[in-house]
């Protein structure tokens, strides 16, 4: 579904139309409104079943992208743009409706109904708009909904979804918070970016060097026929410095830094930035000197610092067939469906029951704003669906399953939501996505203690030494600083070309210990970051983490990638 980014386009602002929210929420909620009651009364085809809901989001947005590279402007595009999607118009009634059902066409619904809305506050042409949307979502969900039907018929269905309601009622909300400008301080993130990437102008050995800030300005509107309606500002700057070499054989070594903040007022003071980006230059150096990693090593891994939160990200949320993340198999109608859900494998069966080492306590708090000072960017206050999260939802205490993260489809276990199901920036499916998770560890230890612990578990299994992994690329977890620890002397020695199988929600249980200090990871969630994108991906996520988890029997090998690349023939210029 990644094909619509319909909002990604470059446009020139169209005459007329201003980036400041005022009267925009009130055109826009009338024609909404106006059009959920028109179509919900009149919305009928002989001999297929009318609509008994209706919801989506609108959202008017400003898009940036600024790069730079060795103190200049590469290139800037801003794209404004307003939209739809998430458009539900569900038929039957709530037991029984095109919901939890997937086949070729069923699986493209989201994509197909989504569209644009003009930039201006017309109420008649949004109507007009809506009126297209709702019409073409009307027609897909009935036909669904009769193949549905037609599928249940062979029993496809699995016993602990049956009798379930497809879709839940939902409480009326009204939530009205203040709208923001969608306008970005161009001039200062340019001079901001290049004052940057001149700072590695000096590295002569980089084959590539740049600095990406990326940003997402928006309001969004809700409502659905339930009588809800929600007005709600999202905004995200995410910065990005990425540098380049070749190691000797030819390996391209890529290193890469993603900080990502609220607003402009949230950016770090360059100085600091550019400190960390000369770090990274200098261990990137370090790195192209190092020896390959030539083993296959099973004990005890460390996971420090950012390494540390990606592992409980990795594992908890992102691993691809278990996690906590409610999850219903649909009715299957086709083989689409069926090859992308095969291998997901519901929890609701693990609640109550012992998933991970007893110390450990997870909880999500998606109305958290603030942590030891730090503004966290995944708070939210009402998800895609209308729903209002909880304060606090524990989803593991004391290394028992409580919940799982959910939205208004009913699990065998999950009967009630808890506000989680939102829409990532560069696709129009829903999804179920943490927003701010806080995980807990009793009894945590330092992280010179967990070394320690590391060194003694490596030795007692007969290892010449242990290995502490400190970063790993966000979501894809593909290792970046590697150590192999010697056991007997502590001596850390940096290794490249490691590879890594990545975690999976079973080795929660390898847990063996975790860092007393907690660390705070902005991000995001539910897609694979790609850092070289001109636009952020995902939803904005918040991790709050212990510095430090201690894993046993982890498997570590040579990377299994190719070298695709060849060093260049003529020597880099800057080398001269």
């Amino acid at each position: 579904m990644k094909n619509l980014k319909i909002y990604l386009v470059p446009v020139l602002f169209a005459a007329g139309y201003s980036l400041s929210a005022q009267d925009t929420g009130k055109a826009i909620h009338q024609a909404m409104e106006q059009e959920i009651s028109r179509n919900m009364q009149n919305l009928h085809l002989a001999g297929m079943k009318d609509p008994f809901y209706i919801g989506l989001n609108v959202v008017d947005v400003n898009m940036l992208a600024i790069n730079s590279s060795m103190g200049a402007l590469v290139k800037i595009t801003e794209s404004p743009n307003r939209y739809t999607f998430n458009n539900a118009v569900l038929v039957g009634d709530y037991n029984s409706n095109n919901l939890n059902y997937t086949d070729p066409r069923a699986a493209t619904y989201y994509l197909r109904t989504a569209g644009s809305l003009p930039l201006d506050n017309s109420v008649s042409e949004i109507q007009r708009k809506l009126w297209l949307s709702f019409d073409r979502a009307y027609k897909l969900s009935a036909e669904n909904y009769e193949s549905k039907q037609s599928a249940l018929k062979s029993g496809t269905q699995t016993d602990d979804v049956a009798g379930l309601p497809d879709f839940e009622p939902g409480e009326k909300i009204l939530i009205e918070k203040p709208e923001i400008s969608l306008r970005f301080n161009n001039e200062a993130l340019i001079k901001y970016a290049n004052e940057i990437s001149l700072a590695l102008k000096s590295y002569r050995f980089l084959s590539n060097s740049w600095v990406k800030i990326t940003g997402y300005k928006a309001n969004i509107y809700y409502s659905n026929s339930e009588g809800s309606k929600a007005t709600y500002p999202a905004f995200i700057l995410r910065l990005v410095v990425n540098i380049e070499t070749y190691a000797p054989n030819g390996e391209l070594l890529e290193s890469y830094k993603a900080w990502h903040f609220l607003n402009e007022a949230d950016l770090p003071a360059k100085e600091l930035v550019i400190m960390d980006a000369q770090s990274m230059a200098e261990a990137l150096n370090e790195l192209k000197s190092a020896p390959v990693f030539d083993d296959v090593y099973i004990g005890p891994v460390l996971f420090e610092d950012q390494a540390a939160s990606e592992a409980v990200r990795k594992t908890m949320f992102y691993a691809k067939n278990e996690n906590l993340l409610a999850f219903r198999k649909p009715v299957m109608g086709g083989p689409a469906g069926a090859q992308s859900t095969q291998n997901r494998t519901p929890l609701d069966d693990r609640i109550d029951k012992k998933v991970s080492h007893e110390d450990l306590n997870v909880k999500a708090r998606p109305a958290l704003t603030e942590y030891n000072g730090i503004h966290l960017i995944g708070s939210y206050p009402v998800d895609m669906d209308g729903s209002i999260p909880p304060q606090e939802v524990v989803l593991i205490e004391n290394g028992i399953l409580k919940n799982l993260l959910c939205g208004r489809t009913p699990t065998a276990r999950m009967k009630i939501s808890n506000g989680h199901l939102r829409v990532p920036f560069d696709m129009p499916n829903p999804l179920i996505v943490p927003g701010v998770i806080e995980v807990g560890f009793n009894n945590g230890l330092s992280k010179e203690d967990l070394k320690k612990k590391l060194l003694e578990m490596a030795q007692s299994e007969g290892l010449d030494y242990a290995m502490i992994i400190r970063e790993m690329t966000p979501n894809q977890s593909e290792p970046r600083r590697v150590y192999k620890v010697d056991v007997k002397t502590g001596k850390e020695e940096l290794v490249r070309s490691v590879g890594f199988k990545g975690l999976i929600f079973n080795d929660l249980r390898k847990i063996i210990g975790a860092g007393n200090q907690k660390i705070v990871m902005n991000t995001t969630a539910g897609e694979d970051l790609q850092h070289k994108f001109d636009y952020v991906t995902g939803c904005p996520a918040t991790f709050i983490t212990p510095d430090a988890f201690l894993f046993k029997d982890i498997e570590i090998s040579k990377s299994t990638k190719s070298i695709l690349t060849k060093s260049p023939i003529v020597k880099n210029p800057l080398e001269l």
